[in-house]
């Protein structure tokens, strides 16, 4: 997550890092011993301060790159405590509200709250990650959402990722490996920009490709397996009196 805020590092700064988290969960009582875990955490206010502590010119830096965090634009949301339990059994994390580069950090928190979640008790349920590019724009939260989708059947968790820009997603090591592992993928109608890279990653005929580029509103293309189909969503007239 600190790399995900903090953007990349070099060995030097991350050794630095981690002395400094050593350091702040210490001051709160916190260690290896999972006795203490039930301390309360700190807050990201005090690895700030704990790098301004260090008084030497990387601790300087380090506190400078988590500065709007704690005091500036950003300081509402990320250096404050949970204040709600979450039972629902359907459940919404919205942050089309946020400013664009903060996105990357608040939907890697979401999923690690998720998949902490997942790991706590073992039972079906189905993740959905709208806009999962922006996860794709950051390296480490790239690497994240992948490991997640390798390990989430593992405890019974269905994972779909969902994007409007498919070509930033494939652009990355990580969103091709995501993609190309669904068991079943859905693309709908696609740029000219857009297309080529798309045939390439799933092997589109020129049919195929074609289809894509003139497909209408809700038409595009199935893949289960090696097995694609054209297809269309029509929606029943109990979905249209919904919707209007």
């Amino acid at each position: 997550l600190m790399r995900v805020m903090m953007g990349d590092l070099t060995p030097a700064q991350d050794a630095l890092l981690d002395r400094a988290l050593v350091a702040v969960y210490e001051q709160k009582g916190i260690t290896q011993d999972p006795a203490s875990f039930k301390n309360e955490a700190p807050l990201l206010e005090d690895l700030f301060k704990v790098f301004l502590g260090m008084e030497t010119a990387e601790g300087k830096e380090l506190a400078g790159r988590l500065e709007k965090y704690v005091k500036g634009s950003a300081a509402g949301i990320f250096n404050e405590r949970s204040n709600f339990n979450i039972k629902n059994k359907f459940t919404v994390f919205g942050i089309r509200d946020l400013e664009e580069n903060l996105r990357p950090v608040a939907m890697y928190i979401v999923l690690d709250y998720i998949w902490n979640t997942v790991r706590r008790e073992k039972k079906k349920r189905i993740l959905i990650v709208d806009e999962a590019w922006y996860m794709m724009k950051n390296k480490d939260s790239g690497a994240f959402l992948f490991n997640f989708a390798k390990r989430s059947r593992k405890y019974l968790l269905g994972l779909t990722t969902v994007t409007q820009d498919v070509e930033d997603f494939i652009a990355t090591n990580e969103g091709r490996a995501i993609i190309t592992n669904s068991s079943l993928q859905i693309i709908l109608k696609q740029s000219t920009a857009a297309v080529d890279a798309i045939t390439k990653t799933f092997a589109l005929t020129g049919g195929e490709r074609h289809f894509l580029l003139g497909a209408g509103v809700g038409e595009g293309l199935f893949f289960a397996g090696q097995a694609h189909v054209g297809f269309k969503v029509i929606a029943s007239e109990d979905e249209k009196a919904t919707i209007e």
